[in-house]
Parts: C-alpha cells; sequence; structure tokens
C-alpha cells in the first residue's frame, strides 16, 4: 500500500503538517521587534508586570483586559519580553484551532479537519495571531461562545463572551447574535408566535442580555465605547460607516473567489425559476458603494508602512481603482447572499458582521477576523477540489504577507 494513501493516514499527515507549521511560526515570532499596535499593547503589559498599574489611557481604545490576562500568566515565570507575549499569542491560536474542530464536529464533521486547517491559514488570522494584539485572544473566547451556544449552555456562553468583551469591548454585538442564534429554531417553531415560548426564549436570552447590560454600564462609567477618551474622537460612538462593509466584501473576493463563484450559480439559478427580485441586491450594493464610500479616516492615510492605507488611497484617487473595488464588492455580496450553511440560521453571521464592522469609521484589515472566522464555522463548504485549492492559495498568500510583515517590509 502506498504510504498516506487512506484518508486515516492522510488525516494524520495534515495534523502533522500542522503542527510544524505552528511550531516555525512560534520560532518566527520569538524574535524582531515591535510591529504595529504592538508599540502600544506590550509596553502596557510590561507596565503592569513591574508593579505600575496606571493604564495608557491616551493610547488605549480597548479596555485592558488583554493586558491583565498576558501579565497574570507571565507574572509567575518572571518574564516581560515581546517574544513571550507573541508565544502566548501562538496559544490563543491553539485554543482557536481547537475550538473551530470542535464546531466543525458538532456542524459539519466531514470536513472538521479542513475547516482547522483552513483557519489557521487564513492570512489575518496568520499575521495577527502571532502579534501580541488583542483580536486573537479575544476571538478564542469568542468561539468559546460559540460553541458553547450549540451546546446549549448559555450561561457558559455568555460568561465566554464577557471574557471576550473584557478584550474588545465591541465584542457585545455578539451577544445579540448568539441570542438570536439559538432562538431561531424555537421563533421557527412557533411561528415567531414568542407569546408561546416566552419561558425557552428567556432561558436562552437572558445570560446575554446580562453581556449587554455589562456593556452599557461600562459606557456610561466612561463617558465612550473607546476606553481612551483622547482616542474617542477617532472611535466615535454609535456611527454606522460604509467603509469597512465594502472593505469586508472585497477581501471575501480575494479570499474566497470560488465560493462567491458557486454562491453565483444558485443565485442564475433562482433567476431562471423566476426570482428576479434577487437583482436588486447587486444594484443596492453598488449604489451605496458608489454614494457613502469615502477613505476620510485620518488614520487611513497613508501612515508609515500601511499595505491597507496604502490600496485604499489608490481607490481614492485613481478612478479605475475605484470601479474595480466597487464591483469586486459587489459580486462577493452575490456570492455571500447565496452560500450554503449548516443550519437554517447560518446566515445570520452576515448581516451581523456587516453591522459589526460599520460601527467602526477607521477601515481596518483585522476587523474582518471575527466575520470571516465565524463564515468558516457556520457556512457548508463548496466541493472538495474548490476548498483545496483555496486552502492551497491561503498557505501562499500568508506565507508571503508573514514574511513581508514580520521582516517588517509592511503591515496590513
Amino acid at each position: 500500500m502506498k504510504p498516506f494513501s487512506g484518508a486515516r493516514s492522510r488525516s494524520t499527515l495534515g495534523w502533522i503538517a500542522l503542527v510544524c507549521a505552528w511550531g516555525a511560526m512560534l520560532m518566527l515570532a520569538l524574535h524582531g521587534g515591535v510591529i504595529g499596535d504592538e508599540a502600544v499593547h506590550w509596553p502596557q503589559v510590561q507596565r503592569f508586570l513591574h508593579g505600575d498599574y496606571r493604564v495608557f489611557s491616551q493610547w488605549l481604545t480597548n479596555v485592558p483586559g488583554y493586558h491583565w490576562l498576558v501579565t497574570a500568566l507571565l507574572w509567575p515565570l518572571g518574564v516581560d519580553g515581546l517574544g513571550w507575549g507573541r508565544a502566548l499569542g501562538g496559544i490563543f491560536v491553539l485554543a482557536c484551532l481547537w475550538t473551530m474542530y470542535r464546531i466543525r464536529l458538532v456542524l459539519h464533521r466531514q470536513d472538521a479537519h479542513r475547516t482547522t486547517v483552513q483557519l489557521f491559514f487564513l492570512p489575518v488570522l496568520l499575521v495577527y495571531g502571532w502579534l501580541a494584539y488583542t483580536d486573537v485572544p479575544a476571538l478564542a473566547f469568542l468561539l468559546g461562545a460559540l460553541l458553547a451556544n450549540l451546546r446549549s449552555r448559555h450561561a457558559l456562553s455568555a460568561a465566554l463572551l464577557l471574557a471576550s468583551m473584557a478584550m474588545r469591548q465591541n465584542q457585545v454585538l455578539w451577544a445579540a447574535f448568539l441570542a438570536v442564534f439559538a432562538a431561531w429554531p424555537v421563533l421557527m417553531r412557533d411561528r415567531w408566535r414568542v407569546w408561546c415560548s416566552w419561558r425557552e426564549l428567556w432561558a436562552i436570552g437572558w445570560p446575554y442580555a446580562i453581556c449587554v447590560l455589562v456593556f452599557l454600564v461600562y459606557w456610561w462609567w466612561n463617558g465612550s465605547i473607546s476606553y481612551s477618551s483622547e482616542q474617542a474622537r477617532a472611535h466615535p460612538d454609535l456611527v454606522w460607516h460604509v467603509g469597512n462593509p465594502i472593505f469586508l466584501l472585497v477581501l471575501a473576493a480575494m479570499l474566497f473567489p470560488l465560493q462567491i463563484i458557486a454562491g453565483w450559480q444558485r443565485g442564475i439559478a433562482c433567476l431562471r425559476e423566476g426570482e428576479w427580485l434577487w437583482l436588486l441586491l447587486p444594484i443596492a450594493v453598488f449604489l451605496l458603494y458608489a454614494w457613502q464610500f469615502q477613505v476620510d479616516h485620518p488614520y487611513n492615510r497613508p501612515m508609515g508602512i500601511s499595505l491597507r492605507n496604502q490600496w485604499l488611497q489608490v481607490v481614492a484617487q485613481q478612478s479605475w481603482a475605484w470601479w474595480a473595488f466597487g464591483l469586486a464588492a459587489t459580486w462577493a455580496s452575490v456570492g455571500l447572499a447565496f452560500a450554503r450553511y449548516t443550519t437554517p440560521q447560518g446566515w445570520l453571521w452576515l448581516p451581523f458582521s456587516l453591522l459589526f464592522v460599520g460601527a467602526s469609521w477607521m477601515i481596518e484589515t483585522r476587523y474582518v477576523l471575527v466575520p470571516f472566522v465565524l463564515f468558516l464555522a457556520l457556512r457548508r463548504p463548496e466541493s472538495a477540489w474548490a476548498e483545496r485549492v483555496t486552502l492551497a492559495g491561503w498557505i501562499v498568500l500568508s506565507g508571503w504577507l508573514v514574511w513581508n510583515v514580520f521582516d517588517h517590509r509592511f503591515m496590513l
């Protein structure tokens, strides 16, 4: 028998390769100077480690839950080097991978391994997961909340979501998502007659309501959603902007092209069956883009080596790039609208994701991390070859991005 000819042996080989890739990233991340917002986050951790409990209130937009957690984990070791913080980031990456695997065992066992590998090589995760940033640790707790939600352990789900909110307070939106996601089967069963199942709905919803209440108390106490009142001007409260939703759709077109093509095929099939109303979707998306899309945040000006900002400035200044950007977003919107999911309510990730990213004025690559990870968790995969080609493309793209970011050539 040829080596690795069986499904079980190929799966074993895949896990071995994933462990080796994780180890290679660890070796790379342990060395080098600060990158991007590590210049704010890591000095804050070091301040805590050395017994100075003041917070960089002029710079820190996130509540310092991440910084306290890292301090608690590193203080017994007596170390304060950046490499240790990045190594902890790698532990949170492992937590994300393990939780994603468990989620897919519940939702779509057949591709639990492949989705886990895709998560590791998701370009945004592979870069930011190994930096001393808040995003991936907060994601790990959010994925834990989703897993607990799928198992109907809503108090645990809300507790894990609170931990995520303690690192990135805007994660509160996912409290509404998790509540609606869990309540959806009950609402569908009773045909939206809430009075028929209010006790069941209350049992689902009250833990997530506490998350929202905690957020409101924090907002009242702090005076702004941004922890820093000085940074609140750049991160205003309750203002929705179209920039990040369009950016999310463009990145989806780049990272999920084969899945979007499959979605278009299903959309065309609907048109052939006379469902012409769907034609309004791409028209509405492009008109919204043409009317509202702007690159006007001060942090989206060309700053240092930001690849994102350079790209956005080309879109804002060159007509060909403006058209390409808008058409890519429009194309992706239809493909995602016709994606398939493992549960009837899986599609909810998209409207909640657009609200989530739209709440931020500054257009930022890492804001799409949670939406894309939820898409991986909830979707039904396309053909085996499409998923393999997607993974192969991500491996190449992620390797190129990691090499350039950690070599200080550019930042996402």
